[in-house]
């Protein structure tokens, strides 16, 4: 008598995908880190042009759509770049071991780490937004 076959078991990753266990792919970490940044981004930016112009020098500007979205800009840029700047060095930082985090949680880690420390270094240095 034999026994019974069992079906093959295939592994849940894709063997040939850029995120296999023990290599390094860049490319989906940055990826995720970035769109940690590009949604809320876009999501701003749509809620700028929604709202109504209540701002006095509203006038000056004409009220178009390119004056309110560099309005918003304007104050935040430096922030944000300096964050997202970060973020990407950490993102390759935790990509650089052979085996260890994933691409999505290594963006995602990446993404709170380089916020949080680019908060904190210009807090500190005496920025507000």
């Amino acid at each position: 008598m034999t026994a019974p076959q069992r079906p093959e078991r295939r592994p849940r990753l894709d063997p040939e995908g850029d995120d296999r266990p023990g290599e390094r792919a860049f490319t989906p970490t940055l990826l995720v880190t970035l769109a940690w940044y590009a949604v809320p981004v876009a999501v701003y930016l749509t809620w700028v042009l929604s709202q109504p112009p209540v701002d006095a020098s509203c006038a000056a500007t004409g009220c178009s759509a390119p004056a309110r979205i560099g309005a918003a800009v304007a104050g935040g840029w430096a922030w944000t770049l300096s964050s997202l700047t970060a973020s990407l060095l950490v993102a390759v930082l935790l990509r650089l071991p052979r085996a260890g985090w994933r691409a999505g949680v290594a963006g995602s880690a990446a993404a709170i780490l380089g916020a949080g420390l680019v908060t904190v270094t210009l807090r500190t240095a005496g920025w507000v937004i």
